[in-house]
């Protein structure tokens, strides 16, 4: 191998460490954070998805309007859609959404149910289903606050290694 070929490979080695060392160290607080998100999300993904099974049956039963806000961002080479493509368009935007949905409910139903048996769940659902705070939570299971935040946190960061992977245990 010449010199310069060995240098190469080098500093491609060189890049790929130091793209794991700040992956890392980015890994456990974004996975954390974004765990959280998706944890006080969950309930208005639930809803949404009601809200957006029942507009799907109420498209397929009657159709699209004329006017409707729906239908305006399809446009084909800026012309209006006919109302049979308008109706294929709104319908198939509206099962992406459904199928996503279901998909992120899933997702987060099966990582709740690996932490569901913690004598201390309640950490979790108290917060981010009920928005209770550390106070109230401690008080409905007795213990002290600080035992609320410190088991939360355990939790939450189990569920960010189920959602994220090996990254967000680093």
């Amino acid at each position: 191998m010449n010199k310069g070929t060995r240098n190469d490979i080098d500093g491609i080695i060189r890049t790929a460490i130091e793209a794991g060392r700040l992956s890392a160290e980015r890994a456990p607080k974004d996975a954390y954070k974004a765990t959280e998100r998706r944890l006080y999300a969950l309930a208005d993904i639930r809803v949404k998805l009601a809200d957006d099974r029942e507009s799907l049956e109420e498209l397929k039963k009657y159709g699209t309007e004329n006017k409707s806000r729906a239908v305006t961002h399809f446009l084909k080479f800026g012309k209006q859609l006919t109302p049979e493509e308008a109706l294929a368009a709104v319908t198939q935007d509206l099962e992406a959404a459904i199928a996503a949905d279901e998909h992120e409910i899933e997702v987060m139903e099966r990582a709740l149910a690996s932490i569901a048996d913690d004598e201390r769940y309640e950490c979790v659902a108290g917060r981010y289903f009920d928005l209770m705070t550390d106070e109230e939570i401690a008080e409905r299971i007795s213990c002290d606050p600080s035992t609320v935040w410190r088991n939360r946190k355990r939790l939450v960061q189990r569920l960010a290694v189920r959602l994220y992977g090996a990254e967000a245990a680093l």
